[in-house]
């Protein structure tokens, strides 16, 4: 019986998660709309619009929501030298790997965020699900769904790796099992 893996990628298996905090903050203070920083990183795993929009609404702000992602993405588009990894959760994936266990990466970020990271670190898994593959992100099951599509695994036979509430939520609302990982070196 075939078992699979599927790793979160910000705050996982980089840290990159305070690297989004200051492109979200920055875009979203530019257009008049306050984060919470706790409850961004909380909120990890939700796609970048669901989350301007997230705060967008908090502050009863209407703002063009394209608009203020476009920012964010001019402020974040070279994150890769900035980034670091997360070796422990990497040599995880790898011997999952070299065990014939597959592994998938399940993100609310764009794959253009996250593959010049993934070649930086040598970062091999047999499928990625991005917010690009989706239309909800986290705590919506849809991600890890997807995953779990691509890697030909049932979701009742996955066991996903998160570091944010939604994304627990998410894996629970995919009737996958969840282990979280508490990652001290980033974020609140």
């Amino acid at each position: 019986m075939q078992y699979g893996y599927i790793f979160d990628f910000d705050g996982v298996l980089v840290n990159t998660m305070e690297l989004h905090y200051e492109a979200y903050s920055q875009a979203c203070r530019e257009f008049g709309i306050p984060v919470d920083k706790k409850r961004f990183f909380s909120q990890a795993g939700m796609t970048g619009r669901e989350q301007i929009r997230f705060f967008a609404e908090k502050a009863g702000i209407e703002v063009d929501i394209e608009s203020v992602y476009q920012r964010k993405s001019e402020l974040g588009k070279d994150w890769t030298d900035r980034a670091a990894d997360i070796s422990v959760n990497i040599q995880l994936l790898n011997i999952l790997r070299q065990n014939g266990v597959k592994v998938a990466v399940a993100t609310g970020s764009t794959p253009k965020s996250i593959l010049p990271i993934m070649a930086k670190f040598g970062i091999e898994v047999d499928a990625v699900a991005t917010s690009e593959d989706v239309k909800r992100g986290k705590p919506n099951p849809d991600l890890f769904l997807r995953a779990a599509e691509k890697l030909g695994i049932p979701p009742q036979r996955c066991i996903v790796i998160e570091d944010s509430d939604v994304g627990i939520e998410a894996a629970k609302n995919a009737g996958m099992k969840a282990m979280r990982f508490y990652n001290n070196s980033g974020g609140v």
